[in-house]
């Protein structure tokens, strides 16, 4: 399942117009990079009654055999962080933190395989950064729920 935490229910599926907003601003800051090296960004994102949860993968379209780079996230909700907006525009400025050193090193390899809690702008979340292709996950997932 895609969550860091144990869910009883399937998740909300991310509202489309989010989803591409988020893949158009990383490709729009990230384009030279994208462009050389033939990347494209992928988001998926799930809400829980008591999580967010979001990745982007940094992919290869022409060569989907190519394990993708993918930054994971995942936020509790609670009364603490309960603003949709403040929540993904929190999210997005980590992501913006981690493709800027990724891209930054062409010898980057810093996996964190396991969840590691993090604090950007006075809000605690976990991330993980894996090869996991999250859209084959999400399509077993669906295949194994039928």
């Amino acid at each position: 399942m895609l969550s860091r935490k144990d869910q009883s229910k399937p998740g909300i599926l991310l509202p489309e117009a989010w989803r591409t907003k988020i893949e158009d601003v990383l490709y729009k800051v990230y384009k030279e990079q994208c462009d050389g090296q033939g990347k494209a960004f992928q988001v998926h994102g799930l809400t829980y009654p008591d999580e967010f949860f979001l990745a982007v993968g940094l992919y290869n379209p022409d060569r989907l055999e190519e394990a993708p780079v993918s930054y994971i996230v995942s936020m509790d909700l609670d009364e603490k962080n309960n603003d949709p907006e403040k929540v993904l525009d929190t999210i997005i400025d980590s992501m913006g933190v981690f493709f800027d050193t990724y891209f930054a090193d062409l010898e980057w390899n810093d996996y964190i395989s396991v969840w590691t809690e993090a604090t950007y702008k006075d809000i605690s979340f976990h991330y993980i950064i894996s090869r996991e292709n999250v859209a084959l996950t999400i399509q077993a997932e669906a295949l194994l729920n039928q």
